[in-house]
């Protein structure tokens, strides 16, 4: 187990996130804080891909093939 330290803004709102969230533990809202932040960054890498209509076609097509099997 690892300590970190915050200063007392911080402590508030991680305490009230961790209410909002209805988290069992600080542990758990850092988890989920760190599982957003990935959305995130993915969700922007994800808004510069850019292909044609026939390039998206054969891509769902994979896509589809892969849930099949």
């Amino acid at each position: 187990m690892k300590t970190i330290a915050v200063d007392e803004s911080t402590w508030k709102k991680i305490k009230m996130l961790k209410d909002k969230l209805e988290a069992r533990s600080y542990d758990e809202v850092l988890q989920k804080l760190i599982e957003t932040w990935h959305l995130v960054e993915l969700d922007k890498k994800v808004d510069k891909v850019v292909m044609n209509d026939e390039e998206a076609e054969t891509l769902i097509n994979i896509i589809k093939k892969k849930k099949e099997s």
